[in-house]
């Protein structure tokens, strides 16, 4: 049959059993069923030869795109709550809520990750960047904003911090760099820089550099616990390289060194008037 003209339907529209329906009264097209949920609803796979764009996107389920299930992303606001594959994501907002995505590049003003995420290349974040999963980074990290880490994030590549970072968790790393440095637990460091550092729970160094360049403290524990103050390789529990200043009382076992110096030098005149007879 051949229609020349706009065809019009008043009330609604089906189709077969329930290849097509529409729903007029509430402005919803469905192709599967006869209860549609969405302005359009589809109850079976969906094929498209050309590009899909979204304002926002929601993933429930396994995501797969691409001929071998790598898909790039640009949006605007997104939320996965299933499993996911992306070779490139761009987005304003990234939501992992209940999910698990691997991204091999990523790129986002605010990205949230609540269960897990695997990403084998950079990660940019423009504002915040919030971790409450286990994260595994093999490339380097940009946050522009404050960082908060409530679960594991483990950056195998260099890390750049442009706003504050708090971490819940256990902080373990191998060298840092830090112009203002603030820890009130229990760290761990195998080498530090610092122009400030404030330590209110238990640290323990291999090697400190304080201010200036010109101070150094080693702290070792192998053969014993020792000391150094521009000294590398200290001798002794405490090993000072050049002049040392005590504005209160120095003691040597438990005996201030001037007593012991006024009682040797007391015995020396003894021992040099009798030899003089």
């Amino acid at each position: 049959m051949a229609v020349n003209k706009n065809f019009v339907v008043k009330n609604g529209l089906e189709v077969d059993t329930n290849t097509l329906f529409v729903d007029s009264a509430n402005n919803r097209v469905a192709i599967g069923t006869t209860v549609p949920t969405a302005a359009l609803d589809v109850r079976g796979k969906i094929l498209s030869d050309s590009q899909v764009e979204s304002f926002v996107g929601k993933f429930v389920g396994i995501v797969t795109a691409g001929a071998v299930g790598v898909t790039t992303m640009t949006t605007l606001d997104a939320v996965v709550t299933g499993f996911s594959t992306l070779g490139l994501a761009n987005a304003t907002s990234l939501n992992v809520t209940t999910g698990f995505s691997t991204v091999q590049s990523l790129t986002a003003d605010d990205i949230t990750v609540s269960i897990g995420a695997t990403i084998s290349k950079d990660l940019n974040v423009g504002s915040a960047l919030t971790v409450t999963g286990a994260t595994i980074l093999s490339s380097d990290l940009n946050v522009g904003g404050a960082t908060t880490v409530g679960g594991a994030l483990t950056v195998t590549g260099n890390a750049y911090f442009n706003g504050n970072v708090d971490i819940n968790g256990d902080l373990t790393y191998d060298e840092v760099n830090a112009r203002n440095l603030n820890i009130s637990g229990i760290a761990t460091v195998g080498f530090a820089t610092v122009g400030n550092m404030t330590v209110a729970g238990i640290t323990t160094t291999s090697l400190l550099n304080v201010g200036f360049g010109a101070t150094m403290v080693k702290v070792q524990g192998t053969p014993a616990t020792r000391v150094g103050i521009n000294s590398i390789g200290p001798a002794f529990t405490l090993d000072v390289d050049g002049d040392s200043n005590v504005t209160g009382t120095a003691r040597q076992g438990g005996t201030s060194i001037v007593t012991l110096a006024s009682a040797a030098a007391v015995g020396d005149a003894t021992a040099l008037a009798i030899a003089l007879g």
